[in-house]
């Protein structure tokens, strides 16, 4: 895709600030026809530039222990460990990182024993894992899915 002008950013900001504005009330918004919107829309979703999602509430769905994992591999072993984290449900984000862990992994459980369960059972498989932190989530500050455009 080319360079994303100012009406690409705008129309950009106003899904941030609403996912469910229709190309109609982004139009109105910005003064310019529907489709227009429609086209710079699908173009920047088919170019990968952002997606329409839904963001689901965990606790809403009993799943009330945020937890944050460090994690050491043993060398040459991240890319596989990496791919086998990703392979599980609970685990939500893998992020293999610089600094003192190779990855950082977030993942919900239903409750302290599910989690205790899932690192000395499940984590406890991998042979290439040499070390780990489990931090749990005591309140979350800000949660969003994607990078802000504006101050706003």
């Amino acid at each position: 895709m080319e360079k994303l002008d100012a009406l690409d950013f705008k129309i950009l900001d106003l899904y941030q600030k609403n996912g469910k504005y229709t190309y109609s009330q982004i139009a109105r918004e910005l003064h310019v026809s529907e489709g227009t919107i429609r086209q710079r829309s699908k173009k920047m979703v088919n170019s990968g530039v952002f997606d329409f999602i839904i963001k689901i509430d965990p606790i809403k769905l009993g799943l009330s222990v945020k937890a944050i994992i460090g994690i050491n591999v043993k060398v040459g072993k991240q890319d596989e460990v990496g791919k086998w984290l990703a392979s599980f449900k609970e685990i939500i984000c893998v992020d293999s990182v610089s600094g003192y862990h190779h990855f950082i992994v977030q993942a919900y459980f239903n409750d302290n024993e599910r989690l205790l369960r899932f690192v000395n059972e499940t984590l406890a498989q991998s042979t290439s894992i040499h070390q780990l932190d489990v931090s749990i989530q005591l309140k979350a500050y800000k949660d969003v899915l994607g990078y802000s455009l504006t101050d706003k």
